[in-house]
């Protein structure tokens, strides 16, 4: 599934950050691999909890690349945003964009979860 991919300025520096410390010069590939690891730790109230992803400027995203995923990880990020309160967005890539914010906002915090 390729899609338009929505991100805040601050997650293109987590991105930055987080490029440097696992050697990953391709955000599009370290996305991947946040998303990979965040579906296989199976525990989505430790990433997408209420306390910790009350978002008050995520409308101010903004399409900044395609990204290419699995269709089956396309579909477990669609609901995992039906599966918690989260604003309601225009259009299911600014939801799926959102599930995908909130994973970099985790590992940008919790940097030794992320599988190598």
């Amino acid at each position: 599934m390729k899609f338009n991919l929505f991100l805040k300025n601050t997650h293109l520096d987590m991105l930055e950050d987080l490029s440097e410390r696992y050697g990953v010069n391709n955000s599009e590939e370290l996305i991947k691999k946040c998303i990979k690891t965040a579906l296989k730790l199976n525990d989505n109230d430790l990433i997408f909890d209420e306390v910790r992803e009350q978002c008050i400027s995520c409308f101010s995203s903004e399409p900044h690349f395609d990204l290419e995923i699995d269709d089956i990880d396309y579909n477990n990020l669609k609901k995992i945003f039906k599966d918690y309160d989260f604003n309601t967005y225009d259009t299911e890539e600014e939801e799926v964009s959102k599930t995908i914010r909130c994973i970099i906002n985790f590992f940008d915090e919790e940097q030794d979860l992320i599988l190598n």
